[in-house]
């Protein structure tokens, strides 16, 4: 079964015109047995199956997966990589392999690559190699998601209308092959449903999964309970004045209900069709928080990879000149005699060239690739060294902060100088909202979510909280409310979580302060 085309290629099957330069396929030459024996070393840290997998397998598909990317990138075609999808898609879905283990599984080519590329060797590379790479990664991604959908589509539309035709000719037998039906659905990965008078006849155990209710419970209510509020007037009006006998929804996302935002973005399909007691709706739905995520992590690299080239470039040009108006700011300091305003002036113009030089250290941050040195983590300790080293701006700023440490609290695996310099960046934060007087809460505890569990880091103030529309905007580049702020340290606080495999997880009640938690994953 061969995929659909991905909407990153044209219909003639080519790339988009952007390709990378010779020099990066050369260099992709040049280094492909490090990079296959990268991939296959690195994929059983993916998914627990690939590590079940025999090892010459995994060498053979990474290869055929190396060969279809570096043909791609050459010529600009997809058409081997479509093939090489049909071939893997064949191999590890019909296996038990989940669609997101095999899209991880690609995603660390990019990975290894553009690690590579950050080199400082190899950076001249970066800025022309990544958008092909992504656009290469993107079409797999679609490739693959489609092809899965298309596999499902044809099973489930296939036994709709056979069905539809039994209902027709036999109806004695309609009992029998409700039956048959209702097992091939429950098997499926992708919730399926039928609605009736807006109310669920017929919800896959998928479904209910995906939903939050255990089997049968879904079933004699309406769909609408299990839709956010905001989507349910788009799912209401695709529901009730669709044409009969055609699809109702063909990729219409909404959020499910009692989910957060970024793990509740599903997916619908559904047509209305008679199957003999009148018209129903029957349709299915793919949870796509995985792929949007996904999508959104490419997005973000392509951003953070031009801002690290004009970066680079910039900071020769402007540090330069910077640490010399510095340099003469301070003999003019001591060899002038000036009082008044005179001095105001001059003293203010060395504080905003030393500002100059923090926005360009914390641009450099944020672009330069981060360099772990793992070891054992005393989170309590940590905790407390900061505080010491913040003691003097508490104490100038009538500041109170106060600890709590969970007993026996086990330490975590990381590099101990960048988890100080990310939680020294929420405790600033915290001391610049904090009124004069107000307290701040740190902690350390052992927690559980999403049936995983962690080890976490909090910081809470009394400011004034977060507006929530400011939210989703917080660990963007150059966002800020500050006057003097320059957005991009809570950029550098994620990168540097999450470069250790963990979380950033923020509540704010306008008013009523804001908190930080910054959740580290727990020693095995």
């Amino acid at each position: 079964m061969a995929p659909r085309a991905s909407r990153s290629v044209s219909s003639s099957g080519k790339a988009p015109e952007h390709l990378p330069p010779p020099e990066f396929l050369a260099w992709l030459d040049a280094n492909k047995t490090d990079i296959l024996r990268q991939w296959v070393e690195g994929l059983p840290d993916v998914s627990c199956r690939y590590a079940q997998r025999p090892p010459s397998e995994l060498r053979h598909t990474v290869r055929g997966a190396f060969l279809a990317y570096r043909e791609a990138l050459a010529t600009g075609r997809m058409d081997r990589i479509d093939k090489f999808i049909g071939y893997i898609t064949r191999k590890r879905l019909k296996t038990g392999f989940p669609l997101s283990d095999v899209q991880k599984a690609f995603e660390l080519f990019r990975a290894i690559v553009i690690d590579r590329l950050r080199e400082p060797v190899n950076r001249h590379l970066l800025s022309r190699a990544i958008r092909p790479l992504n656009a290469c990664l993107s079409h797999t991604i679609h490739g693959f998601s489609d092809h899965f959908q298309l596999m499902h589509d044809r099973v489930v539309n296939s036994h709709a209308l056979e069905l539809e035709r039994q209902v027709r000719e036999r109806t004695a037998e309609l009992a029998d092959e409700r039956r048959r039906y209702k097992t091939l659905v429950e098997e499926i990965s992708d919730g399926f449903f039928v609605i009736a008078r807006d109310m669920i006849h017929f919800a896959n155990p998928a479904f209910c999964r995906m939903h939050g209710v255990r089997r049968g419970e879904a079933e004699g209510r309406p769909f609408l309970d299990f839709v956010a509020p905001a989507s349910r007037p788009l799912v209401r009006e695709a529901l009730r004045h669709a044409p009969a006998g055609r699809e109702v929804a063909r990729g219409l996302e909404y959020h499910r209900l009692a989910r957060p935002l970024e793990r509740a973005v599903t997916e619908m399909r559904a047509r209305q069709v008679d199957l003999g007691q009148g018209r129903v709706v029957i349709g299915i739905c793919r949870d796509i928080s995985e792929r949007l995520a996904m999508e959104a992590k490419v997005r973000e690299q392509e951003r953070l990879a031009y801002l690290g080239q004009l970066t680079a470039s910039l900071s020769h040009e402007i540090r330069n000149p910077l640490s010399a108006i510095k340099m003469n700011m301070q003999i003019l300091s001591r060899k002038l005699e000036l009082d008044g305003f005179d001095r105001r002036r001059l003293d203010i113009t060395a504080q905003e060239v030393t500002r100059l030089e923090m926005i360009m250290r914390q641009l450099l941050d944020t672009v330069r690739p981060l360099s772990l040195e793992r070891a054992p983590v005393d989170l309590a300790a940590l905790v407390k060294s900061s505080l010491e080293l913040l003691e003097p701006r508490l104490l100038e700023n009538a500041v109170q902060a106060s600890q709590r440490h969970a007993r026996n609290l086990p330490p975590a695996m990381g590099d101990a100088a960048s988890l100080q310099q990310a939680l020294q960046n929420l405790l600033l934060n915290a001391l610049e909202a904090s009124p004069r007087g107000g307290r701040i809460a740190v902690w350390t505890r052992r927690g559980r979510a999403h049936g995983e569990a962690f080890l976490e880091i909090g910081v809470r103030d009394e400011g004034p909280g977060i507006a929530a529309a400011d939210l989703p905007q917080l660990f963007k580049p150059f966002f800020t409310r500050k006057q003097q702020g320059t957005g991009l340290g809570l950029l550098n606080v994620k990168r540097i979580i999450e470069a250790h495999g963990g979380s950033v997880v923020v509540h704010s009640r306008s008013g009523r302060g804001a908190s930080f938690a910054l959740r580290l994953p727990c020693l095995p």
